[in-house]
């Protein structure tokens, strides 16, 4: 299928910015992520690069290693999966909420997955459910309070899958895991695949007919989905973001209503975009940095 110049504007996020140019914003965005996550391994304690599968990509980093687990309710989670389409960046510009959190007395952990065309989106999917796993089973032998799990932009999609999991759902309540997530955080997500098929995105992607039906969570019947019980979702979108992203985080949210017990769909105006929605996490008067905690921390 041949490129269609609307949909790539559509599904561009940084030619929405009002900040800087298409090319200009996404350049200072990878700039400053790769910089601020390069300070905070050095300013807050850290494990970093833990395995959960055999590739080079499939591992994660814990911020706030020093932080207690022996406190009366124990230590709170933020588990958080970047973005970049599928197929760019890594967890190596993925720190901008890090301080604010740590600060807070909450642990995160910023998980690492293959980018596609190496693998395919399923793949990906199926990465982000093992390492979800392998995380709520050490914070629950660590006596971690909760855990919340976020992502931005593809991450928020990643995130997301897992709600529509029915059987890793019931998968990880048998195996008394499940409990232990409290709630996610979807920033500037996409949760419909197919017009990315007239899109330039989809040369990497190479998105089949399956994962677009399986993947794409705005044309899920939601009414039928078994209700996902004592987990809150928080929808965060930019009110300079793609028009299309805009639309598709609204979207969701009504999705979400049909089987999730309590939603929150949150616009953050004063030009907010898709790059600078993460840019000022570590602000805790940020209106999202503040939600996130406060929800976390209730």
């Amino acid at each position: 299928m041949s490129i269609d110049p609307e949909y790539e504007r559509e599904y561009s996020p940084s030619a929405w910015s009002k900040r800087y140019g298409n090319m200009e914003v996404q350049s200072k965005f990878l700039q400053l992520a790769h910089k601020v996550t390069s300070e905070m391994r050095k300013k807050i304690p850290c494990q970093l690069d833990i395995p959960y599968g055999s590739s080079d990509r499939m591992k994660y980093d814990i911020y706030g290693t020093d932080l207690p687990n022996d406190t009366i309710s124990g230590t709170p989670v933020f588990v958080f999966i970047h973005g970049g389409y599928w197929q760019e960046c890594s967890k190596e510009f993925a720190g901008f909420g890090i301080s604010a959190l740590v600060a807070e007395g909450i642990k995160v952990i910023n998980v690492g997955y293959d980018l596609c065309p190496t693998v395919k989106l399923s793949d990906v999917v199926t990465q982000i459910k093992i390492v979800t796993e392998e995380i709520l089973k050490l914070c629950k032998k660590n006596g971690a309070k909760c855990v919340w799990l976020g992502g931005h932009s593809a991450g928020a999609h990643l995130a997301a899958s897992l709600l529509h999991d029915l059987e890793w759902r019931t998968l990880m309540t048998e195996r008394n895991l499940f409990q232990s997530l409290k709630g996610l955080v979807l920033i500037g997500g996409i949760y419909t695949l197919r017009p990315l098929l007239k899109t330039s995105y989809n040369g990497p992607l190479q998105l089949t007919e399956d994962e677009i039906q399986k993947f794409s969570f705005n044309d899920v019947d939601t009414r039928k989905l078994p209700p996902v019980e004592g987990i809150k979702v928080i929808v965060a979108v930019g009110e300079c973001d793609a028009p299309k992203f805009i639309e598709e985080s609204r979207h969701y949210t009504q999705q979400l209503l049909n089987f999730v017990d309590r939603v929150e769909y949150i616009l953050l105006r004063n030009n907010i975009d898709h790059f600078d929605i993460v840019e000022n996490l570590p602000d805790p008067r940020f209106l999202l940095t503040k939600s996130i905690i406060d929800n976390i921390k209730q």
